[in-house]
């Protein structure tokens, strides 16, 4: 007699090939989830457990500059596998049976689908094959860890010790590498709660906007996933990831951005002289605790090598080396300490959110779980309440530590003061032992600032942010007196902040004239490509240009005639159709924006303005055009319209050329698909940009290409003009009915990997046209809109 399946899911997909899971149990509803997931991204994940497993270099060689050998070594150093062994037993059981049946739904479309039938690129790929529950829970650690650990795996692998005959083999060179904060590459969001106060209908509403890369791991997938009595949720999810990130169920909304906080420390160490892997600590010395480390290899003939390693771990965690800032010398060595190695609570926060069946139950969650990764948080309920809080795992600093960190930061002698101005991190004496973390009740994990002390706010007109710190979420009531782990307050915010914040607050702007919203408003404000920087300086730009009609930069003369006029046509926005808006981006580009809430800033640029950042009137300045000089020097306002008349004539860009001819996706071989939307220096709600935070290989992601030539590295222009590969991502719009949900939504990559899937890049096509989709959530809408469904079971 044949055993009963133990899952049981059904799963219809509607239009844009968007799955509809329903299932009698969340391990079936999770079988469901993993067997689509699957259809839409089997190579990436399969390439991502390998990853985390340290087995990239078994399947594909050493890399280049031993890349994947490097990835090897960094997470075998982190034990992600050994972490995930020893923590699942220790997981709810129903979480346990989630995480069972995904494997078991991803594992049935492996073994169901023949090598040769594999999309592309990973067709064939001997690395594509079944996996285990612990296989998926130690990957979805380290997604936890994409604000931290996630930069430093090749900074672990690079630390050699300065030692005579220490190996280098599968180690990446110092010089093939950097470390850099994810905002770097771009990547961000915009996340909006709109209460009652100020919604048409007094409901609830959200604007999800995260900016994330289109290509690699950190996609987003989209799902609606139901068990009928326990749970009607949907949104999207993290790539492997069971359940969903950002969403609604029938009773609240919430959406993410990500947090300008700390989820680490760097610590610089004291070495005993003579003795490189023996460093100082209070009035003892320790001895550094070594751990040999062996990969396997794929030779270039195909057979495989063992190389081992030895890896050296302070008591806060291993040992690192980041190029041109801190090599490991006889002298000192770098350390750190992640807040998110320990998170392993990452899938029971999303479930648990998933389930809240009020705004109280949504914070109780957050309360109780803590494994809120790398975001920020903004809600609504169905009653007109939102909530907004910054509950990352933050190191919890002592007062004296955190004061001596803020004067080092700011002594550029000093190299505290270099990380943190070129990458935004916290470096600290690890030396002295009032710089650990403290202990406090209540905390996740040992170290951590707890629950009770987070930035967290309640209203009922609207919460934001915009990837600037916690301080400004509602800028009528700012948050005040937390740790600089979490954010700083009273510093100069983005252009995007301020362009947020101009569209949440302005009377009769984005609201209309009764100040509330609508659905089609908040369409139509967060994809309105609207320039902060514009909107501030563009006419007087103009009154300085016309009436010049050249400028001699060094020794060559620049007609900006023409770019004077287009500037003066322009119509302000970075629609496709805009004309002058790539000649703003290269003018303002030349700029600093001002400080930024992550200490990163453009050293040495200078700024545009006449009126400083008044800490007072945060979203008001700085502002005004800086005078042009009295005593007949160049004019650096002329200067950099004339330098952006030259790179876009580098780019073969004309000055008033529409913007979607130079800004464009790659993403159909042989096509440009025209792209809206601004960079960081444009001040836009809607980013979209080129980004590089990702860790697939070749062989399991298409990667976008853009020109050979970088002539801006700020603004991304390349000889074939501005190639978009990051952005806007999942753009939701969304309302709380009397008894159900409106909204609308785009993926702007699409739902699928596989470039044969009929969803690999349609909703590019409709983001390309500002065109939204509606919301497929109710039964009926379902029925009315299914183009697929399957059935499946197993076990």
């Amino acid at each position: 007699m044949e055993e009963p399946a133990k899952y049981e899911a059904t799963i219809r997909r509607t239009a844009h090939g968007i799955p509809h899971i329903t299932a009698k149990d969340m391990g079936s509803l999770s079988y469901g989830q993993g067997y689509a997931f699957a259809k839409d991204h089997v190579c990436i994940l399969s390439d991502q457990i390998i990853k985390v497993r340290g087995e990239r270099a078994r399947y594909l060689g050493p890399g280049p500059s031993s890349f994947y050998a490097g990835s090897d070594f960094g997470y075998k150093v982190l034990q992600l596998h050994e972490k995930a062994e020893a923590a699942f037993p220790k997981l709810p059981a129903d979480i346990q049976e989630m995480f069972n049946g995904y494997v078991a739904g991803f594992n049935r479309y492996v073994k169901e689908t023949p090598p040769e039938k594999l999309p592309r690129p990973c067709t064939n790929a001997p690395w594509v094959k079944p996996i285990s529950a612990v296989d998926l829970f130690a990957y979805d650690i380290s997604v936890g860890l994409a604000g931290s650990s996630y930069q430093l795996i090749l900074a672990i692998a690079a630390a050699v010790p300065p030692i005579p005959g220490a190996a280098s083999e599968g180690r990446p060179p110092m010089d093939s590498f950097k470390v850099e904060r994810p905002e770097h590459h771009s990547v961000g969001s915009n996340g909006w709660a709109i209460g009652g106060d100020r919604a048409a209908n007094g409901r609830g509403m959200v604007v999800a906007n995260p900016h994330f890369p289109w290509e690699g791991e950190l996609k987003l997938w989209e799902s609606h996933l139901t068990v009928p009595g326990q749970l009607n949720v949907y949104g999207v999810g993290l790539l492997g990831v069971p359940a969903v990130l950002i969403g609604f169920n029938d009773h609240v909304a919430w959406t993410h951005t990500f947090s300008s906080g700390q989820r680490m420390t760097l610590y610089g160490l004291q070495l005993v002289p003579g003795k490189p892997t023996r460093y100082k600590y209070g009035t003892e010395e320790r001895d550094m605790v070594s751990r040999d480390i062996t990969i396997l290899v794929k030779l270039p003939e195909g057979s495989l090598t063992s190389v081992t390693q030895k890896f050296y771990s302070s008591h806060y965690g291993p040992i690192i080396a980041i190029p041109n800032v801190a090599p490991w010398t006889t002298q000192t060595a770098l350390t750190y300490r992640d807040a998110n190695l320990e998170n392993t609570q990452l899938v029971s926060q999303f479930v648990g959110m998933n389930r809240a069946k009020s705004l109280e139950e949504f914070q109780n969650v957050f309360a109780q779980v803590q494994g809120i990764p790398w975001v920020n948080t903004m809600a609504a309920d169905r009653q007109g309440n939102v909530w907004y809080a910054d509950a990352t795992p933050t190191p919890n600093l002592s007062q004296t530590a955190i004061a001596t960190w803020r004067a080092a930061s700011n002594m550029p002698t000093q190299p505290t003061y270099a990380i943190w101005r070129d990458m935004g991190l916290v470096l600290l004496d690890g030396s002295n032992p009032e710089n650990e973390w403290r202990e406090v009740p209540n905390a996740r994990s040992p170290g951590l600032v707890p629950y009770s002390g987070i930035p967290k706010l309640g209203r009922r007109d609207f919460v934001f942010n915009a990837n600037d710190s916690y301080w400004l979420a509602n800028p009528a009531q700012p948050l005040t007196g937390f740790s600089p782990m979490h954010g700083l307050e009273g510093v100069g915010q983005t252009p995007r902040t301020r362009m947020n914040a101009v569209l949440l607050t302005e009377r009769d702007g984005a609201s209309g004239p009764d100040y509330k919203f609508t659905v089609a408003e908040l369409e139509n404000a967060i994809l309105g490509n609207r320039g902060m920087m514009a909107e501030l300086l563009r006419s007087q730009v103009v009154a300085r240009c016309t009436g010049v009609p050249t400028v001699q930069v060094n020794t060559t003369v620049i007609d900006i005639s023409q770019a004077c006029a287009t500037l003066a046509a322009w119509d302000g926005r970075y629609d496709t159709g805009s004309k002058g808006a790539a000649l703003w981006r290269e003018f303002s580009g030349a700029f600093s924006m001002g400080e930024l809430s992550t200490g990163a800033s453009a050293a040495g640029v200078a700024s545009l303005y006449a009126v400083p950042f008044d800490a007072t009137k945060p979203i008001e300045t700085p502002n005004t055009l800086k005078a042009a000089p009295t005593n007949g020097g160049s004019d650096s306002v002329l200067v950099a319209l004339a330098n952006a008349v030259y790179r876009l004539n580098l780019a073969h860009i004309p000055v008033d050329a529409p913007l979607g001819q130079s800004q464009y996706s790659t993403r159909v071989d042989g096509k440009r698909i025209p792209i809206h939307g601004g960079g960081s220096y444009d001040g836009t709600a809607n980013v979209v940009s080129w980004g590089t935070l990702k860790s697939t290989t070749p062989d399991s992601d298409f990667s976008a290409e853009r020109g050979r030539d970088m002539i801006n590295s700020r603004t991304n222009l390349t000889d074939t003009g501005y190639v978009i590969n990051n952005g806007s991502s999942f753009i939701m719009a969304m309302e709380f009915t009397e008894n159900s949900v409106n909204g609308r939504a785009v993926l702007t990559y699409s739902q699928s990997s596989d470039k044969a899937s009929p969803y690999y890049a349609d909703q590019t096509e409709l983001f390309s046209n500002k065109q939204w989709r509606p919301i497929v959530f109710t039964e009926e809408a379902i029925a009315a809109s299914k183009v697929d469904e399957v059935k499946i079971s197993g076990n």
